[in-house]
């Protein structure tokens, strides 16, 4: 038990003590207030940087495009339900592609023309080295789930993001089938290029539906023309951001 006056001494002193702490504990609050008010606005800029940086920055100006066939020679690629397997398909949708491209004014360079199985560094080799160039491969998906369908666009550098978007927009009007969206992935061809470049799955040939579609030249021809209709679009939105 504190003596009479010593209870006297600690009330008199008792309402400074609170007072500073009071100070403090205002001090305190105001400087965790400020310390995470910063931190939101540091996260909230680095979100923003984050989610602009794709369409800001584009594939750039171009007039080059490497149009790749996936697969060819022993390499088969997927097979399908029926008709031709991917290896066949890619290279005759890439020839159509590449024949589009030209007549709309690009500089086209073919990774491959025939059955050939070309290695995957041979095939980015040929863009690297390319000013003012792009890198398109053209493929067809298989899934061991039949249901399984649609097309979908790959890109693994920032500035193929908008690329891949323009030419999934287009693609998915070729004939009756389904958006898988635009994608990020490691793959090869993409993580080794030093160019803008994006990789077409332009519909499953384990599905019959789309398979059924994509066996038929006529739908080939369409995939081609809303692909380079993707590619124009990506070049004339560069232009206008220069």
């Amino acid at each position: 038990m504190l003596s009479y006056f010593a209870q006297i001494r600690y009330a008199a002193s008792r309402p400074e003590r609170l007072g500073m702490n009071k100070a403090r504990d205002r001090r305190h609050t105001l400087n965790i207030s400020f310390l995470s008010l910063s931190c939101a606005t540091l996260l909230i800029a680095i979100l923003l940087v984050g989610c602009a940086s794709p369409y800001r920055q584009g594939a750039g100006k171009f007039n080059t495009v490497v149009v790749d066939a996936g697969h060819g020679g022993y390499n088969n690629g997927g097979r399908s339900v029926s008709g031709y397997p991917e290896k066949v398909l890619a290279l005759d949708t890439s020839r159509r592609l590449a024949a589009v491209l030209r007549s709309k004014g690009f500089r086209v360079i073919e990774t491959r023309t025939r059955d050939v199985f070309i290695p995957l560094e041979s095939r980015v080799a040929v863009s690297n080295p390319i000013a003012n160039c792009i890198f398109v491969s053209v493929h067809y998906n298989w899934a061991p789930r039949r249901g399984a369908r649609g097309i979908e666009i790959y890109y693994f550098s920032p500035r193929s993001w908008r690329l891949a978007s323009n030419i999934l927009r287009q693609s998915v009007r070729a004939y009756p089938t389904y958006s898988r969206g635009v994608k990020r992935n490691n793959f090869r061809v993409l993580r080794k290029s030093r160019r803008p470049a994006v990789l077409c799955e332009l519909g499953f040939l384990s599905n019959p539906e789309d398979n059924r579609h994509v066996q038929n030249a006529k739908y080939r021809q369409r995939l081609a023309e809303r692909v380079a209709a993707g590619i124009v679009e990506e070049r004339r939105t560069a232009e206008r951001d220069e």
